[in-house]
């Protein structure tokens, strides 16, 4: 999928996470490289307590890097204050999480026109382009349905809507399928396959699940805050 033509939208050199208590110190990552291409899927694997997550975190501007750099369209956003990160992640990037997160008091099309509001968008127009985008998600017919009238891979596709609504650069995904079957977990990830390959926009997943992993252009995987192999997707 790389084009030798076009510059990396995600570089990290030399990435660590130190976690530091009164009594221990934890490398959850150590001196991690990555480039990642405009509109490439990646997913990232390895077991619990591997450092997956914590990459993800870094590379979304959750939270810092202890050493090392990490450049988003050619920004380096280990430098940036907190105000220039949500100013950052608004403008340029989605997330998806396993546990949802949507808003309980809020339905679904609210839910997912809310990072417009972040944006300053009219309600008009931003509940117009979530309900648009719920039903391509096929959920028109839920759009005033609240998340706890949703099954989870309703309130998966609502949390999606939410992530892409803005046409962000980069969306990151945190266990997507993690706490779906089988059968939603393979929509799920074809609908993020699609975002990829239809919009362009560049897919960073984390998962446990080789079966869904095999949907992305790229795997890499991570052990002991290390990576120790990359290969290209299977699907």
């Amino acid at each position: 999928m790389e084009d030798k033509n076009k510059e990396p939208i995600i570089v990290t050199r030399n990435l660590t996470k130190i976690y530091r208590t009164s009594k221990t110190r934890l490398k959850a990552l150590s001196s991690v490289d990555i480039d990642v291409m405009p509109g490439e899927f990646v997913a990232i694997v390895g077991t619990s307590g591997s450092g997956k997550s914590t990459l993800l975190s870094l590379l979304a501007g959750l939270e810092p890097p202890s050493a090392g750099r990490i450049a988003i369209k050619g920004r380096g956003i280990h430098r940036m204050s907190e105000n220039q990160l949500v100013d950052f992640r608004l403008k340029h990037t989605g997330f998806v999480f396993q546990s949802f997160n949507l808003f309980e008091v809020l339905t679904a099309q609210e839910n997912a026109a809310y990072p417009l509001m972040a944006q300053g968008v009219k309600r008009e127009e931003r509940m117009e382009r979530a309900n648009e985008l719920l039903t391509q998600l096929g959920l028109g017919g839920h759009l005033d349905h609240k998340p706890g009238e949703l099954s989870g891979g309703q309130q998966q596709r609502v949390s999606i809507a939410r992530a892409i609504i803005t046409d962000p650069d980069i969306v990151f995904a945190d266990e997507p399928t993690g706490n779906l079957d089988s059968d939603t977990a393979d929509q799920i990830i074809r609908i993020l396959k699609d975002i990829s390959d239809r919009k362009n926009t560049t897919v960073l997943m984390v998962t446990h699940d080789m079966e869904r992993a095999a949907y992305a252009d790229r795997v890499i995987y991570i052990e002991d805050g290390r990576i120790v192999d990359l290969e290209e997707g299977k699907k």
